[in-house]
């Protein structure tokens, strides 16, 4: 994306962690529109009050959407298209992590893991994707995870949201460019990032990030059009290392860095 200035922008789960963190940067960008998904009503008016001194010029919107209703996403994007206009970039940031071994997930939380983190962003994208594609300049940011690389115990079903979530974001990437090269697809793999969603959360093969670092990159990612941002760079390396290992190997390397007790606390 060349721009952000004058643009209109999405981020889902937008009142807390990364995704306030996205819409701040949205607002010092002077995008000409923030739209804001979030299911706190209270979180959203928080953050439009404490931007409010910020606010000359820019149209900011809220919206209470719960990500796993796919019939809302879609009445709510018709909503907005409608209303407000084409989104020129739009953040997939909602997410959802239980820490709980497989055996003690009941199959509510496997549902709301899955439908959260892997459906939802899918169903989102579709639903803003044709206006985008007549757009000369468009942008879709994915948060994937730098799980989606690997296998940790009490969070395997995060994990696999995660791979799916890397797999399709990709994917879509590879089909706007063989068709739309004008809509850019950025996917992020972040380790684990200090929002309080792993909170207690260790490992010295993927160590802690600021918010404000992760956010940075991604920001500045997207006004280069980079297809993939990983942060720690190590996380970049995971892939090679399980490749090299095997699976023995691997999950040899995994308990003595302290990532199959990531989430042990």
């Amino acid at each position: 994306m060349k721009t952000i200035k004058n643009k209109t922008v999405l981020v889902t789960g937008g009142a807390s962690g990364m995704g306030k963190a996205y819409v701040q940067k949205a607002i010092e960008s002077k995008a000409a529109n923030i739209i804001i998904w979030d299911i706190d009503p209270l979180l959203m008016e928080q953050v439009v009050k404490e931007n409010e001194d910020h606010l000359t010029g820019i149209n900011i919107y809220t919206f209470k959407v719960d990500v796993t209703d796919t019939s809302l996403v879609y009445k709510t994007a018709d909503l907005i298209l409608k209303e407000i206009g084409r989104v020129d970039l739009l953040i997939n940031n909602a997410g959802i992590v239980i820490s709980k071994s497989f055996e003690e997930s009941s199959p509510e939380n496997i549902d709301l893991i899955m439908d959260v983190n892997a459906k939802a962003p899918m169903h989102i994208v579709r639903a803003f994707l044709p206006e985008m594609i007549e757009s000369n300049d468009a942008h879709i940011v994915n948060i994937a995870s730098g799980a989606a690389y690997m296998y940790c115990p009490k969070i395997i079903t995060y994990c696999s949201s995660k791979w799916a979530v890397l797999g399709w974001s990709l994917g879509l990437s590879t089909e706007m460019q063989e068709k739309y090269p004008h809509v850019h697809v950025t996917t992020v793999t972040p380790g684990h990032i200090d929002t309080g969603m792993f909170e207690n959360a260790h490992s010295s093969l993927v160590p802690l990030i600021t918010v404000d670092k992760m956010v940075d990159a991604v920001w500045s990612g997207i006004l280069k059009n980079k297809e993939l941002i990983a942060r720690p760079r190590r996380v970049n390396i995971v892939p090679i290392i399980r490749a090299l290992s095997g699976v023995k190997g691997w999950n040899w390397l995994a308990r003595v860095t302290g990532t199959n007790d990531f989430m042990a606390g």
